[in-house]
């Protein structure tokens, strides 16, 4: 089985260590792969940033991952609106963090989330559905346009779980997530997440 190393932009307990998991065990049964995944909660982006080098190298000498993807959201957690988004600049520095590390470029993958990773669940509606239902009362949500174009995917999120009488918050629903989550076929109109499972596979998924 692949080791497969993975750099996520969260804590330990976080919702990209969950749903990522999730999603490497719908690789393995959904397109006949083999892939463990080892997966580095960095806790927020400017630790992901500067800290990059160091754990990619451990991941790849020290830990037997044959590759390292390095997941990380375009939108910051407190962005500032008037400052335009701009994911050309954290690409610069983290492959300066990767080449100072003395790392070889091959093994390691950049996939950066147009806007965050909310934007990636908010294209699989029957989920979302799924995780807002009860017993008595059954939610069908409409299906999400662009979702990779919402300008605030988290807050969307929160808009809709309140409309149906919950608080989103990510680190709670987590786990919840990752169990609802129980195909691909949503998520592959996404390009970036396309981009994400081509990289931790090596299977383009629009072929």
């Amino acid at each position: 089985m692949a080791r497969v190393g993975l750099l996520v932009e969260c804590g330990r307990d976080g919702l990209e260590v969950h749903v990522c998991r999730r999603m490497c065990e719908l690789f393995n049964e959904q397109l006949s792969v083999e892939i463990e995944p080892v997966i580095v909660p960095m806790d927020h982006k400017t630790r992901l940033l500067e800290e990059c080098g160091t754990v990619t190298r451990n991941l790849l000498l020290d830990d037997g991952c044959g590759r390292v993807v390095i997941l990380w959201d375009e939108r910051p957690a407190w962005p500032n609106m008037r400052d335009p988004l701009c994911w050309h600049n954290d690409r610069e520095k983290i492959w300066a963090e990767l080449t100072q590390a003395g790392i070889d470029n091959q093994f390691v993958h950049l996939v950066c989330i147009e806007r965050e990773f909310e934007s990636w669940l908010l294209f699989d509606h029957p989920m979302l559905s799924n995780i807002l239902s009860t017993p008595a009362r059954p939610v069908r949500l409409g299906r999400q346009k662009s979702p990779d174009r919402i300008p605030n995917p988290k807050g969307r999120m929160m808009t809709i779980f309140k409309q149906h009488g919950k608080r989103y918050v990510d680190t709670v629903y987590a786990r919840r997530l990752a169990n609802a989550l129980t195909t691909l076929n949503r998520l592959r109109r996404c390009p970036t997440f396309c981009r994400f499972a081509e990289k931790v596979t090596g299977i383009n998924l629009n072929r």
